[in-house]
């Protein structure tokens, strides 16, 4: 379905001289992550509204999706994976902070721990997507620790249970996306812009 849609959308693209043969993979990587963005995040806040969580998980979304654009990570490598990560972070991780009380010393363990992997692991590029511009690496990093750092200035702001306990949901999930041993777990190759050729 989402490679029907890409290609529809390339063949308008090329109809109107707006697509080169040359840019043809890249718009359609694009498209069809985007396509299978929006249908998975459709089907979770749908989803979300009925069981009664969906402020959290929308919180979760927005949070995670502006950290991941920049500390990168994983992608499943089959589309049923993705299902079963995306049901797994944003509707039983928003649930379990609904009807769980956590523990304030493991949330700043969470939290330490998630610091620590964006220094140490952020950005984690994909073989599709390797890093070659050692400038943007760093500046993706700075940025990660930057915005993490702003998020947890707000979350002691705010002093509010659920807020804390989605960051440190947002710090786990990012820290396992970027993590080598997640990579080497699923056969992933790590830190592809060493390997990467023209």
């Amino acid at each position: 379905m989402k490679s029907k849609f890409a290609n529809s959308f390339i063949d308008y693209l090329k109809e109107n001289n707006a697509c080169k043969k040359s840019d043809e993979a890249k718009f359609k990587y694009v498209l069809e992550s985007l396509f299978s963005y929006f249908t998975k995040m459709s089907v979770v806040i749908l989803i979300s509204i009925i069981i009664g969580t969906f402020k959290i998980t929308f919180i979760t979304l927005i949070l995670y999706s502006l950290l991941r654009g920049f500390s990168y990570g994983i992608h499943a490598s089959k589309n049923i994976y993705c299902w079963i990560i995306t049901i797994t972070v944003y509707l039983v991780g928003p649930t379990a902070i609904k009807y769980l009380n956590f523990n304030t010393q493991l949330l700043l363990i969470i939290y330490l721990i998630g610091f620590i992997a964006i220094i140490l692991y952020s950005p984690a590029d994909t073989p599709s997507r390797p890093l070659i511009n050692k400038t943007k690496r760093v500046t993706n990093k700075i940025i990660s620790l930057i915005y993490m750092g702003i998020i947890t200035i707000l979350t002691i702001s705010f002093n509010n249970d659920n807020f804390s306990e989605i960051v440190a949901l947002v710090l786990l999930v990012n820290t396992m996306c970027i993590n080598p041993l997640t990579y080497k777990i699923f056969s992933v190759p790590y830190n592809n812009y060493k390997y990467y050729k023209v």
